[in-house]
Order: structure tokens, then sequence, then C-alpha cells
């Protein structure tokens, strides 16, 4: 007897703990705050927050239904008068709970804005009590316990809200979208929410969120890195970005590592860099289901594939194609385009999606050429001739070969005109061209204006370059040089 009463004592504890498991905890909050103020036709969203005590195992279950049934919500207004508000409650995923370690899970309670903009403004405290007295399954916590008390204010809105209640406000818009499944409501309060208050870094994450729920993981990367860039200039004596941003990308990074990568360049480059509102090249494979070429005004779908550019603001836009096969696609870079780290995603025709990192500058300059030798595409006029093209700058030989035309520059003001993209967002001031090592005087340098994306480029030729034969052309926008081409001197 004595050895059963010492084992008892020694195990007493644990015979208490199996005959009372341990009992959670409830924090209550309203739109993501203990005190909230909120203005008629915002919606409410009352979140219960259900965590053990120091990480204790815990366990709610129910003899019959959800565990949620045994939660209930008290509201009262500033008189303590009991208030009845029309309230979605979202049922839980599992309808037993099971919590380890530090771990919480969360019941939601919304009140649509159509509703809070019938609720007469004041304040209102709200509760919650879970109470599984009479209906704990066997072997789960069986009590009754309260939430902290929160207070929301309800007024009018003013008709200019302060920055900070302009967050609350589109925070809470999204929130409430986001329950309910509403994933075009939840862009459309966060894209809102960035354009009026682009430093709300946590709408800028949240954005990130639901582009990579979405499968837009170079979209959601381009996001995080936005973020990540503007926590360090508001903090540059911070030690290391926050690991929420770190975590968020390095997870983005391996997603897009796994999908297929497309390569996209400026004509001649092997740099992914390119200017807005200029023509770029994107190279892969199995990028479309088949080769088409653009005939008349440009599409933003071609045989099927797209290509959609995310810029450094998170903003993707459809880009122009001129033409699409299964190894590259040649579109024009919309002018809108925020600079800075963007994501270009070729969407083929049976809905594979190939992403590829870029930088969006303002000028990045790209010489066409007809062929791998890099022979400049243009042509020869004169002055005197009113601009009438003397020759064009290449020719085709017997065996239908792309072969150089010898330029005669005996004649008087002799100008040659060649093609670019990239340079348009420079002033003329600052583009500069030599040809065999002569710098020659820029006449134009600009839009051609006519085909979407395309530059122009027009330099007086001078007499020095009789005779020189095979000479490189060098094309320097802004102090960046573009890729090499060349013309023959006779």
């Amino acid at each position: 007897m004595k050895r059963t009463l010492l084992t008892c004592t020694l195990l007493s504890g644990a015979c208490l703990r199996a005959q009372n498991p341990p009992s959670p905890v409830l924090d209550l909050d309203i739109n993501a705050q203990a005190d909230a103020v909120v203005s008629k036709g915002w919606p409410l969203l009352v979140r219960v927050a259900v965590s053990s005590v120091d990480g204790q195992p815990v366990a709610i279950a129910l003899k019959g239904g959800a565990w949620t049934q045994a939660l209930s919500l008290t509201v009262t207004d500033q008189n303590g008068t009991a208030q009845k508000w029309p309230m979605q409650f979202i049922q839980a995923s599992s309808p037993a709970l099971s919590l380890s370690g530090y771990n919480s899970t969360e019941a939601d309670w919304l009140v649509a804005p159509s509703d809070t903009a019938n609720i007469a403004a004041g304040v209102y405290n709200v509760s919650a009590t879970l109470d599984t007295t009479s209906s704990a399954a066997s072997g789960t916590f069986t009590g009754s316990i309260n939430s902290n008390g929160a207070a929301v204010t309800l007024n009018v809105e003013p008709g200019s809200l302060p920055a900070e209640d302009e967050a609350s406000k589109y925070l809470a818009f999204a929130a409430y979208a986001r329950l309910r499944g509403d994933t075009q409501g939840v862009g459309s309060a966060l894209d809102t929410l960035i354009a009026h208050q682009p430093a709300i870094l946590e709408a800028v994450v949240e954005k990130g969120d639901l582009l990579a729920a979405g499968g837009d993981y170079a979209g959601a990367l381009a996001l995080y890195q936005q973020a990540t860039a503007k926590f360090v200039a508001a903090n540059p004596t911070a030690a290391e970005p926050l690991t929420l941003f770190t975590v968020k990308m390095d997870a983005m990074t391996a997603k897009i590592a796994s999908q297929t990568v497309v390569t996209n360049v400026a004509p001649g480059s092997t740099e992914l860099v390119f200017a807005p509102d200029s023509i770029v090249s994107a190279y892969g494979s199995g990028l479309a289901n088949s080769t088409a070429s653009a005939s008349g005004s440009l599409l933003t779908t071609l045989g099927g594939t797209t290509v959609t550019i995310t810029d450094s603001k998170g903003v993707s836009t459809l880009a122009p194609l001129f033409y699409v096969s299964p190894a590259q696609v040649n579109y024009a870079a919309p002018p809108s385009l925020a600079l800075g780290q963007a994501t270009v995603t070729v969407t083929s025709g049976d809905g594979s999606n190939h992403n590829g990192p870029v930088t969006i500058v303002d000028v990045q300059p790209g010489v066409f050429t007809f062929n791998a030798a890099g022979l400049v595409a243009g042509s020869i006029v004169r002055a005197t001739d009113a601009g009438q093209v003397l020759q064009d700058l290449y020719a085709l030989d017997g065996a239908g070969n792309v072969v150089a035309a010898p330029v005669d520059v005996s004649k008087d003001q002799v100008y040659m005109i060649f093609y670019a993209t990239g340079i348009r967002r420079a002033p003329q001031s600052q583009v500069t061209v030599s040809i065999g090592g002569v710098n020659v005087p820029v006449a134009y340098a600009g839009a051609q204006g006519f085909f979407t994306g395309l530059d122009q480029v027009n330099v007086q030729l001078p007499a020095s370059l009789a005779g020189r034969g095979d000479v490189p052309l060098s094309l320097s926008v802004a102090g960046k040089p573009a890729n090499t081409a060349r013309l023959t001197f006779k």
C-alpha cells in the first residue's frame, strides 16, 4: 500500500493532467486591432486566435459537430446592451482542433460593408467564449474560457482619410475578400492601396502572396524584392532584411527554378536588360505551338502565345507580339513599364508558362543587323536628293546570301540611315556614333515613327571614310554601348 501511495504521489501531476487536459487561450481582435476605429461601409473581421499555454499540446473536439460550435461571440454597445449583428462565420477546415508547440489557429466572423453601413455609429465591445463543458469529446479540453475584450468604434467616413486610416480600410477590404474567396477583390483592394501608398510594405507583400498563390512565382518574387528594397531604404542601418522577405524570396526562387526559364534580351545583346517602348527577343523552348508573324496591327496574342511583363511596381502588362515560334518570340516592351527588376512570362498556346527575370532601364541600345556577321540594316541618302534612297546597305549575292553593298561617299552630303531600338528615351545630345573609329555627326536619333518600338539614327558620312573597306559601326547612348555592326566603303 505504501508503495502504491508513493507512486500516486510522484505521478499525481501526470494524473491531474490526464484528467484535465491543458486549456487553450483565446485572443480576439477586430480588423487586426485590439481597439479598432472603423467607418460605416467598411467590412468588419472578428478573429479569435486559439493557442496553447506555454506550447503544451491542446485538443478541442466535441461529441458531435465541429469544435467551433462551442465558440460564441458577444457584442454590446457602450451601455452594455446586447447587439445582434448580421455575421457570416467562416467554417473551420477541420471538425477537431489539435495544437502542438506554439502554433495557433483562428476562427473568423465577417460583417459585410453593406451591413456595417446600417449599424448605428458608436462604440461597441466584442468578446468570445469557448464552452465545452457539456459537449467535449473524451480526452479533450473540457470547460469554459473567455477571450480578451476588443472595442470597435464605428464612425461615418470623413471626406479625406488620414494615411493610416486609409491603409486600415484597404487592408480590411483585402482580408474580407480573401476570407470570402474573392481573389479579384483582394487584388483590387491591394492595388488601390499600393497606388496611393507605395511605402505600405504589408500591402506589397500581401500582393506578392496573392500572385504566389495563383502560380505567378516570378511576379511574386518581383514584389518581395521590391518590399525588401523599400525596407532596406527605410532602415539603412538594419543588419539584414526581415526574414519575412528573405524566406518568401527563397521560396519563390525555388519555384521559379523548377519551371522553364526564358531569356529576354535587346537585339545583339546577352544582358537581361531592355528599355520600355523597345523591341525585345525572348529565347527558350516550347514558347509557342507554331510559328506565326504579325500582319498589320500588333496583337497581344499570336499563335496562342502571350507575353506578360510584371514590373517593379507589381503591374502586369501584356506585350504586343511581332513573331512567335517554339524557340523565339519577338515582342514590343510596353512604354508604361516601371524601371527596375521585372519578370517576363511567356505563355504558350498549351498553357505552359516560361518565366525569366529582367531589368527595365531607361536606355538599352541595340542595333539591328541582317546576319551573324553584323551587317547593319539601313540605307544611304543624299541631302540634295531630298532624302531619296540611293542604295540599301545590303544586297543578295547569287546564292541568296546577304552581303555588304559598298558605300560611295564621294558625293557631297551623304547620309546613312540605320535602325536600332531602346534609344528614344535619351536626348539626341547623348547619342554618339563612330564608324571605323571616326566620330560622325548625328543628324537625328529617335523613334522611327511608323513601326512599334523601332528607332532610327541618321548620320552624315564624311569623305574621309572613302576606301576604308569593311569597318565597324559603334553606337553609344547615354554612355551605354550597343552591339557592334559593320558596313563597307569603296
